[in-house]
């Protein structure tokens, strides 16, 4: 598992120090407004289709794909497999970033609200809602840095390397767009990427456990 991903692991973990450092160099409205405040037209209209890749119906989308590409490559059993960690890959990291949300994070205040006394410092991309709560951690985000640990496992099987800084720069984008937005600090995105690869490699783990736990069973039936 870890080989199969590990150039975009290594990417990951060169983000992990650099975030550390920002964050650790900088407060948490420096860091938002360095990305807030420097807006353009055309990234007003680019982001609010492009922060949609991390929800749900990307998740969904892919699921299929993955169960409709497995049966044609390797039959029913194959799709399963690919189907079921694809379900567990999204599954398990959604449900950590709704518990957490909800059971710690529920009064964390996302940059409207922080920023409420002075709103004239963000910018404000008509038409999109901004909430006010549960900012840690960015589910986007989350979503984003799951999608390439489940690619990289399944399906990339030459250049790596390329399909790594691809998908790499594509998560990042997604949380950029978050904080482009305002509705996340970069700590809620540092926090989503971190939670989005570990979880996702948890859900891997568990779902050939449970794959191959299921194959035993049936076949000493």
């Amino acid at each position: 598992m870890i080989e199969k991903t590990r150039p975009f692991l290594i990417l990951w973990l060169l983000f992990l120090v650099v975030g550390a450092v920002l964050l650790a160099s900088f407060t948490k409205a420096q860091l938002l407004l360095a990305v807030n405040q420097h807006h353009f037209a055309f990234f007003d209209w680019l982001m609010p289709y492009w922060t949609l890749f991390g929800e749900g119906w990307t998740a969904i989308t892919l699921v299929l794909v993955l169960l409709f590409y497995g049966y044609r490559t390797g039959g029913r059993s194959r799709s399963i497999r690919f189907g079921w960690i694809g379900l567990l890959v999204f599954a398990i990291p959604s449900l950590l970033s709704m518990f957490l949300k909800q059971e710690f994070f529920n009064r964390e205040p996302r940059p409207v609200t922080y920023f409420a006394k002075i709103p004239e410092v963000l910018h404000h991309v008509p038409g999109v809602e901004l909430w006010t709560y549960n900012s840690f951690p960015s589910g986007h985000t989350i979503t984003a840095f799951s999608i390439p640990i489940l690619l990289m496992y399944l399906l990339i099987r030459s250049n790596r390397r390329a399909w790594a800084i691809g998908l790499f720069c594509w998560a990042c984008s997604v949380g950029y767009s978050r904080m482009y937005l305002a509705e996340h600090f970069f700590k809620d995105v540092y926090g989503g990427a971190i939670i989005g690869v570990i979880s996702s490699l948890a859900a891997i783990w568990i779902g050939e456990k449970t794959i191959t736990l299921f194959s035993g069973k049936r076949a000493a039936a």
